[in-house]
Parts: C-alpha cells; sequence; structure tokens
C-alpha cells in the first residue's frame, strides 16, 4: 500500500508538472500565429485583433469555444476524414484544441515573452501575367452592415489561354470579406451586366447573392491567404478578350469605407487538363414559412448536369445558399447503389462562402446520381420563398470545378 501510494504520488507529481509546462509564449503563442493572425490582426479583416498575450488571455474560453466548435479558424466543410479530405483547410489539429484548452483551464500562463515567434505573413512571390483592378469604391453601409458590389474588369487577355492561379490583395482589408470573380457566359450576359452597371451610380453596380446574368465561376477567395492555384497541371479555360465580373462582398468593420482591390492573374498558353465549372442546380425550390429546418433535394445523373457523357474528375466544389442557407451536403450514389459522401458543410454560413479542392479527385461516371441537400431555416419568414437572385429570394446549388479523366 504505501509503495503504491508513493508511485501514485510521483505520477500525480510529474502530471502536474507537465501540465503546469504549458505557457503562452512557448505552447500557444505559436498556433495564434499560424493559424488566427492573417486575419486577427491591426489591418486585418477581423474585428478585433489576438496579436497580444493580453488579447488572448481575455478571450480564451471564447477562443476554446469557437475552436473546439469548428467555427474558428473558417472552414465550414467537415475536414475530419469522415467526409472527404481538402487542401488548404484551417482546421486545428486535435493537439493544437487541447494545448489551447488546458492553457485556458490552468489559468493561462504567460511563459517567457523570449519564447516568442516572430510572426511573418509574406507569401512567395506571385507570378503576375495580368491584373484587374477597379477604380476606389466607398461601401455602402447605410441601410445593411454588408455591401455586395460587382465591378466589370478588363484583364487584357489577348489570346486563349488558361487561368493557374490568382492573387487577391484588397487595399482595404478591414472591410474586405470575400471577393469572387466571375465570367459572363455570352456576349448578350455581358451586355446585361454593361446595363445594369450603367443603371447604379458609382463605380460598379449592387450584386447581391451573384452578378445578376448567366455567368461561370472563376475565382473565389476568403480572407486568410492572399494567394490561391488550381491543382497543378490544370486550369480554367480564358478566352482572347475575356471580361470578368468581380464581386466584392464588404463588411462593416471599419471607420474607412473604401477599397480598390487588385486581382493579379497567372494565365499560362497551355495546361495539362482544362477544368470545367458546372453548376448543379436545385431551381425548383418552395421553402414553406416558419420552419426551423426545411431540407431541399435533388438528385440528377452526372452527365444529365454536366452535358458530357463520359467520365469526369471532381477537383472542388462551392455550395451556394442564401441567409435562409443552414447546412448543405452532396453525395455520390454509384450504379452498383455504394455511395460517397462528397461534401458536409453542417453550419452554413453565406458570409463565408468558399470552394473546397479535395486532396483527391473524386471520379464520377456518366450514369453516377449525384445529390445536393439544401437545408433553410425560414422561422422569421411569413409568406414562402422561392428560387431567385434578391435578397428576399433564396438558392439552392453546388460550383463544381471537374475535368476529363
Amino acid at each position: 500500500m504505501i509503495i503504491l501510494s508513493l508511485l501514485f504520488s510521483c505520477t500525480s507529481e510529474k502530471l502536474d508538472t507537465a501540465v503546469q509546462e504549458l505557457t503562452y509564449y512557448q505552447d500557444v503563442a505559436p498556433i495564434i500565429i499560424n493559424n488566427c493572425l492573417s486575419c486577427h490582426r491591426d489591418g486585418g479583416s477581423a474585428p478585433f485583433s489576438l496579436e497580444t498575450y493580453d488579447a488572448v488571455r481575455a478571450l480564451g474560453p471564447s477562443i476554446v469555444y469557437s475552436i473546439t466548435e469548428r467555427s474558428m479558424p473558417p472552414f465550414h466543410a467537415t475536414n475530419s476524414g469522415e467526409c472527404q479530405d481538402f487542401l488548404h483547410s484551417p482546421w486545428l489539429s486535435s493537439d493544437a484544441i487541447d494545448t489551447i484548452t488546458s492553457w485556458v483551464d490552468q489559468g493561462s500562463p504567460q511563459g517567457d515573452v523570449t519564447d516568442l515567434p516572430t510572426p511573418s505573413f509574406s507569401e512567395p512571390a506571385f507570378q503576375t501575367t495580368h491584373s484587374v483592378r477597379f477604380e476606389p469604391y466607398e461601401a455602402n453601409f447605410a441601410t445593411a452592415s454588408d455591401d455586395y458590389r460587382c465591378f466589370i474588369v478588363d484583364p487584357l487577355v489577348e489570346q486563349e489561354g488558361f487561368l493557374t492561379g490568382f492573387e487577391v490583395l484588397p487595399s482595404n482589408r478591414e472591410i474586405a470579406h470575400h471577393m469572387i470573380l466571375y465570367a459572363p457566359t455570352s456576349d448578350g450576359a455581358l451586355q446585361q451586366a454593361i446595363a445594369l452597371d450603367e443603371s447604379d451610380s458609382g463605380p460598379g453596380y449592387s450584386c447581391y447573392g451573384d452578378p445578376g446574368v448567366e455567368n461561370r465561376m472563376i475565382a473565389p477567395w476568403a480572407p486568410g491567404t492572399d494567394q490561391w492555384y488550381y491543382p497543378q497541371g490544370t486550369g480554367i479555360r480564358m478566352n482572347e478578350g475575356q471580361i470578368f465580373i468581380l464581386q466584392m462582398h464588404y463588411s462593416n468593420a471599419s471607420d474607412d469605407p473604401l477599397d480598390s482591390t487588385t486581382v493579379n492573374l497567372n494565365i499560362q498558353p497551355t495546361v495539362e487538363k482544362e477544368i470545367f465549372t458546372e453548376f448543379f442546380v436545385h431551381g425548383d425550390l418552395e421553402i414553406p414559412p416558419n420552419e426551423s429546418s426545411h431540407t431541399e433535394s435533388v438528385t440528377r445523373k452526372v452527365k444529365n448536369f454536366s452535358g458530357y457523357n463520359g467520365p469526369l474528375m471532381l477537383y472542388a466544389i462551392g455550395p451556394h445558399l442564401h441567409k435562409l442557407g443552414v447546412s448543405s451536403s452532396a453525395r455520390l450514389i454509384r450504379e452498383d447503389g455504394s455511395e460517397s459522401c462528397i461534401i458536409d458543410v453542417p453550419y452554413y454560413d453565406f458570409n463565408w462562402q468558399r470552394v473546397y479542392t479535395y486532396q483527391n479527385p473524386i471520379r464520377m461516371e456518366p450514369n453516377d446520381r449525384f445529390e445536393i441537400n439544401c437545408e433553410f431555416d425560414s422561422s422569421n419568414k411569413n409568406t414562402p420563398t422561392y428560387w431567385g437572385d434578391g435578397t428576399n429570394d433564396e438558392m439552392c446549388l453546388m460550383t463544381v470545378f471537374a475535368t476529363l479523366p
């Protein structure tokens, strides 16, 4: 009994000592610097800074809750391996979450400041071949805390090529919440966009949801990294004279509402595989009012929504709903009856629209069935909601980025 007590006492003492070794500067600061400060710093897009010990200590319990619930760092697709694995995921590892949680539970010890690593937010120089920038625009927050603005921009593409990557540089990072680059699908669509632009005073035109014309999504961006590349050896076709519609989402997070974002492009003459973008749409929406959870689903054969009667390799996918959207998911039902989870976004947030790139592309056969599910909360609506581009309308779609095998 005495020996066992001594062993237990020694073991407990070692555990206590190990726990007490967690400090901010040695253990927690590196996690915060590498995963949070790209947004949560002075001049960043987040509403508050986490650059100091005092700031992190004061928000410790909130940080633990956010990282445990996977709401921060923002990446809303499940990336646990249960439904695919994605590139560029900022999900913290279980060890990182445990470290921050234990540190908060211990009372948030400060430690020795000399252990603090030097933060660096620089990325390798982007190889720019073309660039677009709109004239300075003063975001309008008079009636809402968000402003969605579209700008028609010309990258001066002199010959056909393929977009392989892009870099987004807002002049005002505090209000720039996300950017999506679209290409009108026809001259008629471009003329419609020009008409919208001409009918709206000031630079660009108001465009909640999407540009309001037939389009294909080219390049999505959200804060956290300036540069984004398509999978190696792939690219999206750019026609000679290609014109873009650049949509900015501004959030009222600064006293300065002025921005002029630059988008640098890398366009190459050839690639190994062309990426096609397709919209898988559930346009026949009818969401009843006063329901906290209503799900709309649609299933189609791959060849029926892609228009191609052959196999495709799925490289990336982007869910899109409006502000009633609660969750979104997709699955692939094979010809033999087996199923694969394609994406699961259990907590959809309209303000954090992303395209999710797979670590390994998914092969889809033409007769495989592709199913999408969109969940909505219409608790605050007293009339049905239908498909549309307006703020009172809804959408249920997936943007699919695919290549031939």
